[in-house]
């Protein structure tokens, strides 16, 4: 599973799990690697006889990225911006259909034994780095060693790895890899997607954090031309690729972090998609003449947007003080008044569409005042008559934070605040850029914030709420512990019958839910806004447009509509 920051969705405006949510931005280059780039001219026209519908080879694509990439190491992905990048540089051992089911990608075939502990790879044969040195078994080996190195720090992948067993994992020959568990889990084949292997004789050398955040070598079908930090990342297909053949030569990334700069760009045609939020779905997917260029689509996918506490925060340990915070949220009134009915409220870890969810458990309902009295009852009084609860002398004050520039925390933060004002409760919100942001919640240095989760195909949600899961090692960083939620969380991934696991996990569900180390908001459906140049985008249930096969690497442009090559020809 690859939980991923994301902010919270705005379509207004969230990755797999995503995020992402998704994590640690810790070492962020703050070197630019060069390389000239080539020119790329302007091809004639179409040919009066050429199939407009078939795809055809060619062209530059800009995409948006919301927050840029911490780094371009894919053991150390932190965020959904890495894994959309990721996913044009490394090709994982198993890709995800529309459909979600697992195809092969690295490896083209794959068996299970009987006890569910050993996962037989066989590696396409073909398979290569972009430093042109094939793909070996031994590169998926110190790829393993190196996800579950506790001094490496990979929270988004490590815990799909926790029972990995490296005694009984071995190499058969120089393409097929024996990968044993100590466990049987059910939810494990997923995880294999999350495997991007990387080269031993590149990534052994030097300093595996830090010295490779920009100088990525992966088996995906394009190379690394340039990232300019905060700004861009330009990938180009590689002409050798082993694989199924991309149409589209090469890949521009713009970091925009502000929603409305973003769908500027997009109207003038200098982006060619973003996701777009719910008041700029409303007033202009509608528009004739937008809609004669912009491809307006809305879905749900597995995402939902939530308020992680810290419960080491003394303030916000006890779960009745966090219960009575949450009945300050009118979800009602933000679904209608912030997202014109295309949201649904949320009332726990799993969506409406997963089959772990548990429809008995209510939505917290909206009820300040009996917020107010919990509060009184825990000791929280306004003994100085400041307008503000205090108790033992400290006054109820609470940090969150927020992504600056995205629509969803820049509406929702000062609505909640405004409610609880209105019970003496002090919300001060702090807008950061993303990578700060990250770093703060995975270090915990945090009290709340607002966020949201793009979710694995597979419910398993062990990585974000298990004990031991604590950060660097997993990404429950609400540091949440409760034996009961342990046990079914354990009891839940090493279930193998569905039917049985799904009662487990409403148990789970009504549990978290009583405790809320999250209070779940929302899940919003996704809009996106995509140029009508770019051909066959389509999308998988539950993940929407990217990180599944074919997904981007099946997009194309008819060659008389390729705008931004002549952009990038005059570089």
């Amino acid at each position: 599973m690859f939980f991923v920051f994301r902010l919270p969705n705005n379509e207004e405006r969230s990755t797999k799990n995503e995020p992402y949510n998704v994590g640690v931005k810790r070492f962020l280059g703050l070197f630019l690697l060069v390389v000239a780039c080539t020119n790329e001219r302007p091809l004639p026209p179409v040919a009066a006889s050429e199939d407009q519908n078939k795809p055809q080879e060619g062209g530059t694509v800009v995409r948006r990225l919301e927050g840029d990439v911490a780094t371009l190491n894919p053991v150390m992905a932190q965020s959904e911006f890495d894994r959309k990048v990721d996913f044009y540089l490394f090709t994982p051992m198993l890709h995800f259909d529309a459909d979600l089911q697992a195809i092969p990608g690295l490896a083209d075939k794959w068996s299970i034994s009987a006890d569910g502990k050993q996962y037989t790879f066989l590696l396409n044969p073909a398979a290569t780095f972009s430093d042109g040195t094939a793909v070996r078994a031994s590169d998926v080996l110190f790829t393993l060693k190196k996800i579950v190195d506790p001094a490496t720090e990979a929270p988004q992948v490590a815990g799909g790895f926790e029972n990995f067993d490296l005694k009984n994992t071995h190499i058969v020959d120089e393409h097929t890899i024996v990968i044993a568990f100590r466990e049987a889990l059910a939810p494990q084949l997923t995880h294999f997607n999350d495997l991007l292997v990387i080269p031993e004789h590149v990534y052994s050398r030097g300093d595996f954090k830090t010295d490779f955040t920009s100088r990525p070598v992966g088996s995906g079908p394009y190379r690394l031309v340039r990232r300019v930090p905060g700004k861009e990342i330009l990938l180009e297909r590689r002409p050798e690729y082993w694989g199924p053949r991309p149409n589209l030569q090469r890949v521009l990334f713009k970091v925009i972090n502000d929603d409305s700069t973003a769908w500027a760009a997009m109207k003038r045609g200098d982006i060619d998609e973003t996701i777009i939020p719910t008041d700029t779905w409303v007033a202009e997917s509608h528009r004739p003449e937008l809609q004669k260029f912009i491809d307006f689509r809305r879905f749900y996918t597995l995402n939902y947007n939530y308020i992680p506490w810290n419960t080491r925060d003394p303030v916000l340990s006890d779960k009745r003080l966090r219960r009575a915070l949450a009945m300050c949220i009118d979800l009602k009134s933000i679904i209608e008044n912030l997202y014109h009915g295309t949201a649904r409220a949320m009332n726990g870890p799993f969506t409406p569409d997963q089959w772990a969810y548990n429809p008995e458990v209510p939505v917290i309902e909206y009820n300040p005042q009996e917020a107010l009295r919990i509060l009184h009852s825990l000791g929280w009084l306004d003994t100085d008559r400041d307008g503000v609860l205090d108790k033992n002398g400290k006054p109820l004050r609470i940090e969150m934070l927020v992504f600056a520039g995205g629509v969803a925390s820049t509406q929702f933060a000062p609505l909640f605040q405004a409610e609880l004002k209105k019970i003496g409760v002090q919300l001060d919100i702090v807008p950061l850029e993303p990578s700060t942001f990250i770093s703060r919640a995975l270090a915990g240095n945090y009290q709340c914030a607002y966020m949201n989760w793009r979710l694995d195909p597979d419910p398993d949600p062990f990585n974000l709420f298990h004990s031991s899961q604590f950060p660097p090692r997993g990404q429950n960083f609400v540091f949440y512990a409760n034996p009961e939620a342990d046990r079914l969380m354990e009891e839940g991934r090493h279930e193998l019958d569905q039917s049985k696991r799904k009662l487990i996990y409403r148990q789970l569900h009504a549990l978290l839910a009583d405790d809320q180390p999250y209070t779940w908001t929302i899940e919003v459906s996704v809009k996106w806004a995509i140029n009508k140049r770019l051909r066959d985008v389509k999308e998988s249930k539950g993940w929407g447009l990217f990180n599944w096969f074919p997904g981007e690497l099946g997009w194309w442009i008819p060659r008389d509509q390729r705008t931004h090559d002549v952009t990038l020809g005059r570089r």
